[in-house]
């Protein structure tokens, strides 16, 4: 009998574990942390888009579907797909910019209700 038998046998607390779940440690457990805050945040960020948005994101940009597939899949034109699309895209950049933007960088809110002259147009 070997010395890690004899220092094992009869006794439970001793027993070698054979875990169920390997978790890949070669990256620090900060960065596993982050990772996975990061992913709550962005779920939760596209749970809050309405769903008519957030329907257009998910076939587009996570399943990978054609503008005329989306539009296919939900009903709606081309055209709409593209619209919801980048009405998602501002949503969810706003909403993902509160949490990981530079508070030192932050633009006050602007109006955008000023007239805004065309290029060639007198002011």
């Amino acid at each position: 009998m070997d010395e890690l038998t004899e220092e094992t046998d009869g006794d439970e607390e001793g027993t070698i574990p054979h875990p169920e779940f390997i978790a890949d440690w070669r990256e620090n457990p900060e960065t596993l942390l982050m990772r996975a805050e990061t992913r709550q945040l962005i779920e939760q960020a596209l749970n809050e888009l309405p769903e008519k948005y957030r329907a257009v994101f998910l076939l587009r940009d996570v399943e990978g579907l054609s503008v005329k597939e989306t539009a296919q899949a939900l009903g709606i034109s081309e055209a709409n797909v593209k619209v919801r699309l980048l009405r998602a895209r501002l949503q969810l950049r706003e909403k993902l910019t509160r949490y990981f933007g530079d508070e030192a960088k932050r633009l006050m809110p602007h109006h955008h209700d000023e007239l805004i002259p065309w290029a060639g147009e007198e002011r």
